[in-house]
């Protein structure tokens, strides 16, 4: 599996789009593509390591072939060859012209990329499990890039959606109403919750975790219960099929 193949399994396992990671992981949309798209077969190990972070993953994560491909390029070792023959002052000058660099490629990049726009980021831990809502604090601005689809976000908290959607992470939402099989954002009984949603003939609603491990976290709502359920919306993510040992 290539480089691109594989960040391209954690993005959708994350539930993030090529924009989503090139914004949180502050790589480039266009250095991004080329990478995926196997035009740039050894990126940096600084950029991997972004990339890796961003999708809450480490270099580790990726085969022996990938953490090859980001060793760095003759060019940089000769660069670094070179550094290490200057005098102090030289250094100081090497590193105050990289520094301006710097600078530079990120004033080019951030005026290249699109304005974003903002959506709500709900609650304080939307949940893999349950958890308690802040109503005084229900939502925050977050930024999205300005095509992006999403509506809405949350923040997952706990294990039982893994590995679609890691502890800690944001995912991204449409306010419409799930089919069966979709992830929804949920408000039962008072908390917080994330759930893959089914419903029956019968009217009754079954909420599922992706984890199969935490069956423990599903959560069945009779068609006559009196239990309050507020939808959100739906997360935009790769679809996952229904369980199969219910």
């Amino acid at each position: 599996m290539t480089i691109g193949e594989q960040i391209t399994r954690y993005r959708k396992q994350a539930g993030m789009t090529v924009e989503d990671l090139a914004r949180v992981s502050g790589v480039p949309k266009g250095t991004l593509n080329k990478i995926i798209g196997g035009e740039t077969k050894s990126p940096t190990v600084a950029v991997m390591g972004a990339i890796a972070r961003a999708l809450g993953r480490t270099l580790n994560d990726f085969d022996q072939q990938a953490k090859k491909n980001a060793a760095l390029s003759e060019e940089a070792v000769d660069v670094a060859r070179d550094f290490e023959a200057l005098d102090g002052h030289g250094r100081r000058v090497v590193r105050a012209v990289m520094g301006e660099e710097k600078r530079r490629m990120a004033a080019v990049e951030a005026a290249e990329r699109p304005a974003g726009k903002m959506i709500p980021l709900f609650g304080n831990a939307f949940a893999a499990g349950l958890g308690e809502p802040d109503f005084g604090n229900l939502w925050e601005n977050y930024e999205v890039p300005a095509d992006s689809g999403a509506e809405f976000a949350v923040r997952i908290n706990g294990n039982s959606m893994e590995p679609w959607l890691h502890d800690g992470s944001v995912a991204l939402g449409q306010k419409r109403p799930p089919r069966d099989g979709e992830v929804a954002a949920l408000l039962l009984d008072g908390e917080f919750l994330c759930k893959q949603v089914c419903q029956d003939s019968m009217g009754n609603v079954y909420l599922f975790a992706l984890n199969r491990e935490r069956k423990d976290a599903d959560v069945t709502i009779a068609h006559d219960a009196e239990r309050s359920l507020t939808c959100f919306g739906t997360i935009l993510m790769e679809r996952v099929p229904l369980p199969a040992d219910v």
